[in-house]
């Protein structure tokens, strides 16, 4: 019996050992982290048009949540080392939705225009959260590319380049100069990664900045990965900064306002069966 309590032991030992392996790497945390958030911070920010009342508090605690209201463009802030629920009114009805500490939230509207509340990118107050960071699968980065006509002679700019994938792909396939744009140190150092593989170096930039306060006017080529209302904001930013004929390509969604620019929309599917819509521009 005392045998295979030590056994028993033993497996939960090394169990525990074997979690720790695959949470860290050389000492360092393997967890998603956020620009502007700790570890035990979560924020909630509001990109909607109008207030959105909401109540708050620990989960699975029996302690009456806080009401709380947000108004449009401003975030607030919990120090809390466990999960947070928060709940809302959407369509009627009470949402409730489980907030992982050292994770930013923001609420927006959906495809119907309903509030609803998603992950954000960041837990910077300075800085607009323009999308959550979402992979581009490679197909859709090719077709993007090819819709938008790259070659040697472009110059791609990325807003919220991620890994960038578009402007190495471009870089790589075509010979373009391109320049990606993220908020997140982790995204620019693994598009540095990724170029240096590539053996692109010298033919593309990764820069740490706001992409609301990037210069476009050297881009011949604009790649976006961002939800309506961010380019809904930033599309006065094209039409001052972007020359005529500059072509724009999105994924997946459209630029509010610039239906008579639209030259062309294509729906295709990625290896994984799932569904991807790319409009195309002409400044």
């Amino acid at each position: 019996m005392k045998r295979k309590i030590e056994i028993g032991l033993l497996v939960v030992i090394v169990g525990a050992a074997l979690a720790a392996l695959i949470l860290t790497d050389g000492g360092k945390s393997l967890e998603k982290s956020h620009p502007g958030l700790s570890i035990d911070e979560i924020a909630i920010r509001n990109v909607t048009k109008g207030t959105v009342r909401y109540k708050i508090k620990p989960a699975n605690s029996f302690k009456e949540p806080e009401k709380k209201s947000i108004k449009p463009g401003d975030m607030h802030r919990y120090t809390s080392k466990v999960t947070l629920d928060v709940t809302y009114e959407r369509v009627g009805r009470d949402v409730t939705r489980h907030l992982a500490p050292g994770t930013p939230y923001a609420f927006r509207y959906d495809e119907n225009n309903l509030v609803h509340l998603y992950e954000g990118s960041h837990g910077r107050g300075d800085v607009e959260d323009l999308a959550p960071y979402l992979v581009t699968p490679r197909e859709v980065v090719e077709k993007m590319l090819q819709m938008a006509k790259v070659d040697g002679s472009d110059v791609l700019y990325d807003l919220g380049c991620g890994d960038g994938r578009i402007v190495i792909t471009a870089a790589k396939k075509y010979g373009a100069r391109g320049v990606g744009v993220d908020i997140d140190p982790e995204r620019i150092r693994e598009s540095l990664r990724g170029a240096q593989e590539a053996g692109v170096e010298k033919l593309v930039e990764f820069r740490l900045e706001d992409a609301t306060k990037t210069d476009l006017s050297e881009a011949t080529v604009l790649a976006l990965y961002l939800l309506p209302e961010s380019n809904a904001l930033l599309r006065p930013k094209f039409e001052k900064q972007l020359q005529p004929g500059t072509y724009v390509v999105t994924h997946n969604y459209r630029i509010p306002g610039w239906e008579e620019k639209e030259i062309d929309a294509v729906s295709m599917g990625d290896l994984r069966g799932k569904n991807h819509t790319i409009f195309l521009y002409r400044r």
